[in-house]
C-alpha cells in the first residue's frame, strides 16, 4: 500500500490528520444526539469494532479459557498456570500479529503512520540494542505476569465471596443484568479515568525518573511499545480491576476490565492512525492522541473518553495552536518553578 497521506507529512516524515483531534459528542454541550449516536453504534464507533472484540475474547476466555470459580477457592499453581499461559497466548497473538502486520510485512507501507522512522535498533537505550526485542520482553516477561497476578487474586475473592457488588440475579434479575450491562458499557470510560490518575502520578519527578522513563524511551512506538513498561507501573496500570472488585456484578465484569486494559495498549501505540481494511474503510488502530503525548510528553495524560485533559489544560488536539499553547504553558511553569 502506497503512503496515500503524503500532503499531511512534514519535512522530517511526521504525519498528522487532516483536521485537529475532536472529543466525543458525549462531553459537547449544548447535547448532540445525533452525533452521540453515530458515535456510539457507527461503525468503526465506540462499540463496533475494538470494544466488542475485547468483549469478545473476553467471554471466550472466562467460558473456555478459565477454571470454574469453584476450583479457584484456594490458591494452587495449576490454575494459575492456566491463566498465566492463556493471557500469554492471547498477548503474543495481538502484539505480535500486529507487529507483524505492519512493521514486519509492511502491508500498510507508511500510509496513516505518524512518523515514518523505523523502530531503533543499535541503540543504548533498549535491551539487546533493540527496541522491539526490548518491549516486547518487557511486555510477556513483566506485563502478563502482572496482569496474571491481578486476575488470580480477583478470582480467588471472588470465589470466596469477599468482592463483588452482591446483587441477588434470582431476586432481582432486571437490576443485576442491567448493572452487568451498564458495568460493560462503562469498562473502557474507566479505564480512561484511571489511566489519565495514574498517568499523572507517573509524570511526577521521582516516580517518572526512575518508573516511568522505561515507557518514554519508546519516542516511535510499535504494538510492543504498548506495555513496555517499568513493573512498578506495570502494578499501578493494571490496578484498574480494583474498581470492579467493588462494583462487578459478574467476575465477567472484572475480566473485560482487565482484557481493555490488557489488549487496548497494543491498538494505541500501534503508530499508525488507522488499521485499513481494503482501500477505504479504515478501524481507528492507533492513537494520535496518545502519540502527541510521546512527542511531547507533557499532554494528553488520559484518553480520549475522558476528557480530564480538557479539564485541566493539558489537552493538545494537534494543531499548531494547540502546540504553541502548550509550549507556553510550559514556559510559564517551569518559570514559576525557577
Amino acid at each position: 500500500m502506497t503512503d496515500a497521506t503524503v500532503p499531511h507529512r512534514n519535512a522530517r516524515g511526521e504525519w498528522r490528520p487532516e483536521k485537529p483531534i475532536a472529543l466525543p459528542p458525549t462531553i459537547a454541550w449544548p447535547p448532540r444526539p445525533m452525533a452521540t449516536a453515530k458515535w456510539l453504534f457507527g461503525f468503526p464507533g465506540f462499540l463496533w469494532p475494538m470494544n466488542t472484540l475485547w468483549l469478545a475474547l473476553t467471554l471466550l476466555s472466562w467460558y473456555a479459557l478459565t477454571p470454574d470459580l469453584a476450583a479457584m477457592r484456594e490458591i494452587e499453581a495449576w490454575w494459575i498456570a492456566v491463566l498465566f499461559a492463556r493471557n500469554l497466548a492471547l498477548t503474543t497473538a495481538l502484539f505480535g500479529g500486529l507487529h507483524l502486520y505492519f512493521y514486519v510485512l509492511k502491508r500498510q507501507g507508511d500510509a496513516l503512520k505518524f512518523n515514518n522512522q523505523p523502530l531503533a535498533t543499535g541503540s543504548k537505550r533498549f535491551l539487546f540494542g533493540d527496541q522491539v526485542k526490548d518491549n516486547a520482553l518487557r511486555t510477556l516477561g513483566i506485563g502478563v505476569p502482572t496482569v496474571t497476578a491481578y486476575e488470580a487474586l480477583t478470582w480467588w475473592l471472588f470465589a470466596n465471596g469477599h468482592i463483588g457488588f452482591g446483587i441477588d440475579p434470582a431476586a432481582q434479575p432486571l437490576l443485576f443484568w442491567g448493572w452487568f450491562a451498564a458495568l460493560l458499557f462503562l469498562a473502557p470510560v474507566i479505564h480512561a479515568l484511571h489511566f489519565y490518575v495514574v498517568h499523572r502520578l507517573l509524570h511526577w519527578k521521582p516516580l517518572y525518573r526512575h518508573v516511568h522513563s522505561v515507557h518514554h524511551l519508546n519516542v516511535e512506538v510499535g504494538p510492543w511499545s504498548g506495555l513496555a513498561m517499568h513493573p512498578v507501573e506495570q502494578i499501578l496500570y493494571f490496578s484498574t480491576v480494583v474498581v470492579q472488585w467493588l462494583l462487578a456484578a459478574h467476575p465477567i465484569n472484572a475480566l473485560f476490565q482487565i482484557h481493555v486494559a490488557l489488549f487496548s495498549p497494543a491498538l494505541g501505540h500501534s503508530g499508525f492512525e488507522k488499521l485499513m481494511i481494503g482501500k477505504r474503510l479504515g478501524v481507528d488502530s492507533g492513537n494520535y492522541f496518545h502519540y502527541l503525548h510521546h512527542k511531547y510528553f507533557e499532554c494528553n495524560y488520559g484518553g480520549s473518553l475522558a476528557p480530564l485533559d480538557k479539564l485541566f489544560g493539558t489537552f493538545h488536539d494537534g494543531s499548531q495552536a494547540a502546540h504553541l499553547a502548550m509550549r507556553e504553558r510550559m514556559r510559564a511553569r517551569h518559570g514559576a518553578a525557577g
